[in-house]
């Protein structure tokens, strides 16, 4: 592969954790994750998959995958247990995850939700003596019931642990990274 060919791979790969880091930021700060950062990390899997030589079935299932997460988000926000943005994420980031790390990713994403949640109702009975978290607007929901919760986060963490078992990443970052 030419220079410039390596270069164009390590930028469409780099969007990938760049957009995820974006997308969490947003989740914490204003519980919305912009539709923008959902629809680039789903199209720059394409360039990036390319530019690695992966197969066309093998970029299908990517897709389906995330067709698929993008099916399962929409009921769960259908029936008010995550968000519209955490329903984007989850498809955008399942393009990515592909059908190998499928349920590795499910368990992950499950777990860290789990302790996000627990962190967060640690949070609201700290807010009071923390500057910090007296900045966070959507803290300040005193019933635990309906305190919302930035399930992107969990969906983030989850999707950069498993970053360098991804195979449209350039192999120079996974043997540097791994």
């Amino acid at each position: 592969m030419d220079a410039f060919l390596e270069t164009l791979h390590w930028l469409t790969a780099a969007s990938y954790p760049l957009c995820l880091v974006y997308g969490v930021a947003s989740d914490i700060r204003r519980l919305i994750i912009p539709n923008g950062t959902c629809i680039l990390i789903a199209v720059m899997f394409l360039p990036t998959a390319l530019l690695s030589n992966m197969a066309f079935a093998d970029m299908a299932w990517h897709y389906g995958t995330g067709v698929g997460f993008l099916v399962v988000g929409i009921a769960l926000f259908s029936r008010d247990l995550i968000g519209g943005g955490d329903a984007k994420l989850l498809a955008a980031v399942g393009v990515w995850v592909g059908p190998g790390d499928l349920w590795g990713y499910i368990g992950l994403v499950a777990v860290l939700g789990g302790i996000l949640a627990g962190v967060i109702l640690l949070a609201q009975k700290l807010q009071g003596t923390s500057i910090l978290l007296s900045r966070i607007p959507w803290l300040r929901n005193k019933d635990a019931k309906t305190q919302p919760t930035p399930y992107g986060v969990a969906i983030g963490l989850a999707a950069v642990y498993l970053f360098l078992q991804n195979p449209a990443l350039p192999q120079a970052w996974v043997r540097a990274l791994g």
